[in-house]
């Protein structure tokens, strides 16, 4: 009998455990402005601690979520909260591998020119948050200032790292950045197709941006056939020698 007893209140205080630890919700969305929800998963944790729900509560993390104060990064590197393991020696240091808790996307950015693609997954093979972030970008991306192609050519934002050395200069390869498409315009003479990727098979962006055409297609004045003949915009090639004119093979542009 006395050997049950102490069997007995282990049991006791085993499956009020286990059996909480089966009924919590999993995912908890955190708000974080900076850099978006980070989603955390009690099921993941709970394995790692062997369901043992004290290891966090109440002494890291307090049950009721609106207890708990709000920590920043800096606060979790000194121990508290994620921190209080996320230290290097338990789990991974909340300095590093940052993609676990902050899940990256793509990015697509409007501009006066073109809108830029910026693949997140590309750079995240290659190199580790902090060399971005936050020196060269603020993680919160509302917080970063415009930055013009220019600027970058001086080595700020992207041109830190594509400046010809460590990467392609932001002056060369804009469709790598800058996806281009096919453009249709609506003319008297009825529908004109530009095939943007016969051109930029066969020439670099800067032999028409900016002189001929501006990248910002509603920057651009409509022209007449009759302009195109004395040279102007896509005269300035079609021109009878550098590629047909425009006076002839009409069909290879407007639909007929």
């Amino acid at each position: 009998m006395k050997r049950i007893l102490p069997l007995t209140l282990l049991v006791l205080l085993i499956i009020p455990g286990s059996l909480c630890a089966r009924w919590i919700k999993d995912k908890v969305v955190i708000p974080v402005e900076a850099t978006g929800p980070v989603t955390f998963s009690h099921y993941n944790h709970l394995e790692a601690v062997g369901r043992n729900c004290p290891t966090c509560h109440n002494e890291v993390f307090h049950i009721v979520t609106s207890k708990n104060p709000d920590v920043t990064m800096a606060d979790m590197e000194k121990g508290k909260a994620c921190g209080f393991c996320h230290n290097g020696e338990r789990a991974f240091s909340v300095k590093e591998d940052c993609g676990s808790c902050h899940p990256t996307r793509d990015l697509r950015l409007t501009n006066d020119t073109a809108p830029a693609f910026f693949p997140h997954s590309v750079h995240t093979e290659m190199y580790g948050c902090s060399e971005c972030h936050p020196d060269l970008f603020i993680p919160d991306q509302k917080k970063n200032p415009a930055f013009t192609m220019d600027q970058m050519g001086e080595g700020e934002a992207c041109g830190a790292c594509h400046d010809g050395d460590t990467a392609f200069a932001v002056s060369e390869n804009c469709s790598a950045c800058h996806p281009t498409e096919d453009i249709k315009t609506e003319t008297d003479a009825g529908p004109a197709t530009f095939p943007h990727s016969v051109h930029t098979e066969m020439y670099g962006c800067d032999e028409c941006h900016s002189g001929i055409f501006a990248p910002d297609r509603k920057a651009n004045p409509a022209f007449t056939m009759d302009q195109m003949s004395e040279g102007e915009a896509c005269g300035a090639c079609h021109d009878g020698d550098t590629a047909f004119s425009v006076n002839d093979n009409c069909d290879s542009c407007h639909e007929m």
